[in-house]
């Protein structure tokens, strides 16, 4: 089994932006997004909303990028999969069982999975971001990269890609029209990853600022209709509020 894969990452500015405002680090935000990935819920299973998104989040990426799927030949591996496909099939059928009874039993059957499965195939192990970083890389998350035809780095590149907080508050800021899987599982990780942690009272008193300075924003531009503004100025300003953070921060 390869242990590294080591491919260099582009952070966009709008997801930097997005992690400063909500104090969060890159690879926290990334490794969250990896362990929620899961192939129950891929094969239908009933999984909590965070696992949903972040498995919707590779399906999307390999509709992006057009992801090759390839066939898999070997024979034991075919065989090992097609067994604990077909048990976790029958524990989303049972009826007996709670939703968090079968989400319970699903992470066992896929360490059982996983156990049976490393002697046959190279998934690595880890995602090395710089010299001092790197993610650790679920079996879950590659299995399902591996099923897709993508690779590690394509799915969390989309990933980044595709948060934005001047584009979701702007599509949404007259009425609610939509919003996509990586800023649905972004806003969870801010609930429960960012927050108001170890903050330190001058990033309260930034956060406090801005977040008043915000609303007032929204007021003037629901006025505007032109949706390709609203987003150049909402960009604008949370450019302003992270400047303000890293300045604080440096």
């Amino acid at each position: 089994m390869d242990s590294k894969e080591r491919v260099k990452l582009t952070y966009t500015e709008d997801f930097r932006v997005a992690c400063t405002i909500n104090n969060l680090k890159h690879e926290e935000v990334l490794q969250y997004f990896i362990n929620r990935v899961s192939f129950y819920a891929f094969n239908g299973g009933e999984m909590e909303a965070v696992s949903l998104w972040a498995t919707s989040i590779v399906v999307d990426c390999k509709n992006e990028v057009n992801g090759q799927i390839q066939a898999v030949t070997d024979r034991k591996v075919k065989r090992v999969s097609l067994k604990y496909i077909l048990m976790l099939s029958e524990l989303n059928d049972n009826a007996y069982l709670s939703t968090v009874d079968k989400m319970k039993e699903s992470f066992l059957l896929m360490k059982e999975w996983e156990t049976d499965m490393s002697p046959l195939v190279d998934y690595p192990e880890c995602f090395q971001l710089d010299e001092e970083r790197s993610l650790s890389l679920t079996f879950d998350f590659n299995l399902l990269c591996r099923m897709n035809g993508i690779t590690a780095e394509q799915v969390l590149q989309y990933f980044m890609d595709n948060i934005s907080m001047a584009q979701e508050r702007a599509v949404n800021l007259i009425e609610f029209v939509e919003t996509n899987s990586c800023m649905s599982l972004f806003g969870m990780m801010r609930l429960s990853l960012g927050d108001k942690k170890n903050r330190i009272p001058v990033h309260q008193e930034i956060h406090k600022w801005y977040g008043d300075k915000l609303l007032l924003l929204d007021e003037r531009l629901k006025k505007e209709n032109n949706l390709d503004k609203r987003i150049t100025v909402y960009r604008a300003f949370y450019k302003e509020w992270y400047n303000s953070l890293r300045k604080n921060i440096n």
